[in-house]
This record gives structure tokens, C-alpha cells and sequence, in this order.
């Protein structure tokens, strides 16, 4: 069974973290924060792919339709193509999550 991680980061924790370690307002880490997501959200929807030093790269991938089966009914539907982020780490990223060095 898989261990689950309970803490979640979300953006208002990132804005505190920022905030504190440049040492500007929050308003400011808030503003830095939502345009560096809006920049990697643009960058993702035009079809390039953002790669982040010793993080990871996340790129966009397109999906063909097919066919699956509704696990319920066991009935036969179409799912429709569709484009996913897919994200890929580092090499330092994760030796980082594996606590090597």
C-alpha cells in the first residue's frame, strides 16, 4: 500500500515563502507568483514545453480518441482526444526524493 503525503503547498504558501525569502511584500511574491504560472501556462498551451533546471520539464502531450469501457457498466464509450501536461523530473530532483545526494 502506498504511503500517502498529507501536506499540500498551495499558492498562498508559496507567496509566504517567497515573500519572506526575498524579502518583499506579499502582494508582490503574489504578483511574481501568478505571472511566472500565466507565463508557464501560455508557454504550455501554444505547444512548448518548459523546462526548469534541476526541477523538471513539463511538456504537453496530445492524446488520441479511443475507445475505453465504463468500469460500472461495463459499457463500450468513445473518450475523446484531448491534450495532458506531462510532467517529467530531474535527475536532481530525483535523487532529492530518494534522500541521495
Amino acid at each position: 500500500m502506498r504511503k500517502s503525503l498529507t501536506k499540500t503547498i498551495i499558492r498562498a504558501g508559496l507567496a509566504d515563502s517567497l515573500s519572506r525569502t526575498f524579502k518583499i511584500n506579499r502582494l508582490q511574491a503574489e504578483e511574481f507568483l501568478e505571472t511566472m504560472l500565466e507565463e508557464i501556462g501560455s508557454a504550455l498551451a501554444s505547444g512548448e514545453s518548459v523546462k526548469l533546471t534541476n526541477f523538471g520539464t513539463l511538456k504537453l502531450l496530445k492524446k488520441k480518441s479511443r475507445m475505453g469501457r465504463n468500469p460500472k457498466t461495463l459499457q463500450m464509450a468513445e473518450i475523446k482526444a484531448r491534450r495532458v501536461v506531462l510532467f517529467r523530473p530531474s535527475s536532481k530532483l530525483k535523487a532529492r526524493l530518494n534522500h541521495e545526494r
